[in-house]
């Protein structure tokens, strides 16, 4: 399978966090992708820390989010980043991060997390109307579908992409 440099960044182009992810495949809600346990996480070229937990993440074509489901953590089931829709480049595939989350727990709350760092962050680094616009939308909607388990949020997809990665032995 072919490996995808998964690249977050911040605003403003400052760098986030980056690993080797597989691409797994595609299906009608986007690129799917797998993270194997122990892949290294960096911060631009410096190695942050080792992963602990195998993800799969959904690239959705065109959209402001990026869910990831955290396999075997013992708190979040689904994390959803709130960001730009991702561009691709070859095996390089990158959105800027805009703070705001949606996380589904283990016991199945449902909250948007990290509002006070959108705001400060917004302030801050001069978010431009039309994205702050676009993130609180972005956010809400993805509220409303987690918490009405809406495919793929539901996780159905990423059970089925999960399966096939550990089938397939990871990376």
């Amino acid at each position: 399978m072919q490996v995808v440099d998964y690249v977050s960044e911040k605003w403003g182009g400052e760098p986030h966090y980056r690993s080797a992810m597989e691409h797994l495949g595609d299906d009608e809600h986007g690129v799917w992708l797998w993270g194997r346990a122990r892949r290294t996480i960096y911060r631009g070229e410096a190695k942050l820390f080792e992963a602990e937990l195998e993800v799969v993440t959904l690239i959705p074509p065109g959209l402001w989010w990026a869910p990831a489901w955290w396999l075997g953590h013992p708190e979040i089931d689904l994390y959803v980043n709130i960001n730009t829709p991702a561009m691709w480049d070859g095996d390089r595939v990158a959105y800027v991060d805009l703070d705001l989350d949606v996380v589904r727990f283990t016991d199945g709350r449902v909250e948007e997390v990290d509002r006070d760092e959108f705001d400060l962050h917004r302030e801050r680094y001069g978010y431009p109307p039309d994205i702050v616009s676009a993130a609180n939308a972005a956010a809400a909607r993805a509220l409303e579908l987690v918490r009405s388990n809406a495919a793929p949020f539901d996780g159905v997809a990423a059970q089925e992409w999960t399966s096939l990665a550990r089938r397939a032995g990871g990376m």
